[in-house]
């Protein structure tokens, strides 16, 4: 009997973790993540946009390939006039019921966008200049984390930061 009565404890305790973890938990932990978009609208339309991008930029000398400081300041000029573009674009995109995720998400690229002309601007003036990227108000970190972490997580790959600065 006692054998019987500690088989039906285990069973039902096996039971009860199965249903929280399944049910219970596994449509809002698994589902959806922190900055994921509920309406997919915008990140349907916004990857071929940036994948567009990611190949123009591309086509430019990457940081380790120029030669002179000039030449890598004029790169990055072509690269903010580049990613103006996608900004421009991005922004004119159906967001859906995202306005405002979107809204800050935009004007963190435009930021970013902004610090690579500033770096741009300096190192004509100044060999030993280096990017300084700016940190978001909302968190204090890098504002590229978090234009990283939301494309990462609403399956925009193209639309992370591009790397051709380091």
């Amino acid at each position: 009997m006692g054998t019987v009565v500690a088989g039906f404890v285990a069973v039902s305790m096996i039971g009860m973790w199965l249903w929280v973890f399944v049910f219970h938990l596994g449509g809002s932990w698994r589902d959806q993540q922190p900055g994921q978009l509920d309406d997919p609208t915008f990140a349907v339309l916004a990857e071929p946009v940036c994948a567009a991008t990611i190949a123009d930029l591309a086509q430019l000398p990457q940081a380790w390939e120029t030669t002179t400081p000039a030449t890598r300041a004029d790169a990055i000029d072509e690269s903010v006039v580049i990613l103006n573009d996608m900004v421009a674009e991005l922004s004119t995109l159906d967001v859906g019921t995202e306005q405002q995720a979107v809204a800050e998400w935009v004007a963190d690229w435009q930021t970013y966008v902004n610090d690579r002309a500033d770096y741009g601007r300096r190192l004509r003036n100044d060999v030993e200049a280096r990017f300084y990227v700016t940190q978001s108000d909302r968190d204090n970190r890098q504002i590229t984390l978090a234009i990283d972490k939301f494309a990462e997580t609403n399956a925009m790959p193209s639309c992370e930061t591009p790397a051709d600065l380091s």
